[in-house]
C-alpha cells in the first residue's frame, strides 16, 4: 500500500470516527477538526494526518479537496462517501454554520488499523475537546489571531495554501530543526518506499 493510499484511510477513518463520536459534527465543524488534528501532529511529529492541503478561506482553515467532495459531490479520490453522507439541513438560528449535517453509513466502521498511536490519542483528543460545541464556537476557535489561517489570510490572502511550518510558531530554533530532520525523514522514507 502506497502512502497516499495509507493516508486516504487515515482520512475516511477520521472523518467516521469524528461523525461518530460526535452527533453535532456537520462539515463545517469537520473542517476545522481536520485542522486542528492535522496541524497538532504536525507541530508534535513534523506529519500530518492526512497530508491534506488546507487554504485561508474567510471563514476559516479548509482542506479543500474534502470540502469539494462532501459538499459538492466531487470526486476527489478519497472515497469519503464510502462512510458518511451528507444531509443539507435548515440552518439552527443558533448555529448558523451548521447548515450540512454529516452522518455515518450504517455498515461503516472505524479503525485504527492505520493509525499510530500517537495518532489515534491526538484523534481522541480533538474530538474530545470539541464534543457537542456548536460550529460556530469551534469557526470563533479556529479564528485565532496569530494562528496559521490568520497569518496565512493575513499575508497572502483567500484561498491561499496555509503552511505546515506555521504551526511551529512559537518554538525554539533546536525544536523547529528537530521537527524538520523528522519530516525530511519521513518523505525521504516515503519516495524510497512510495
Amino acid at each position: 500500500m502506497t502512502t497516499a493510499e495509507r493516508r486516504r484511510e487515515k482520512l475516511k477513518n477520521a472523518v467516521l470516527y469524528f461523525v461518530q463520536q460526535d452527533k453535532t459534527v456537520g462539515l463545517t465543524k469537520l473542517m476545522k477538526l481536520l485542522f486542528y488534528l492535522d496541524f497538532r501532529l504536525y507541530r508534535a511529529t513534523g506529519e500530518s494526518l492526512t497530508g491534506e492541503t488546507y487554504e485561508a478561506w474567510d471563514f476559516g482553515p479548509v482542506p479543500a479537496d474534502v470540502w469539494r467532495e462532501l459538499r459538492h459531490n466531487e470526486d476527489a479520490g478519497m472515497n469519503l462517501k464510502e462512510v458518511v453522507k451528507s444531509i443539507h439541513v435548515t440552518p439552527d438560528p443558533r448555529d448558523e454554520a451548521a447548515g450540512i449535517k454529516l452522518c455515518a453509513l450504517p455498515k461503516a466502521k472505524f479503525s485504527d488499523y492505520y493509525f499510530t498511536g500517537r495518532e489515534v490519542q491526538e484523534l481522541k483528543n480533538i474530538s474530545e475537546m470539541f464534543k457537542d460545541l456548536s460550529a460556530v464556537l469551534v469557526v470563533k476557535a479556529a479564528h485565532t489571531r496569530n494562528d496559521p489561517w490568520d497569518i496565512t489570510l493575513k499575508k497572502i490572502g483567500a484561498k491561499a495554501p496555509i503552511d505546515y511550518d506555521l504551526a511551529l510558531e512559537g518554538m525554539d530554533d533546536a525544536g523547529k530543526a528537530y521537527i524538520h530532520e523528522v519530516r525530511d525523514d519521513a518523505r525521504m522514507m516515503e519516495a524510497l518506499f512510495g
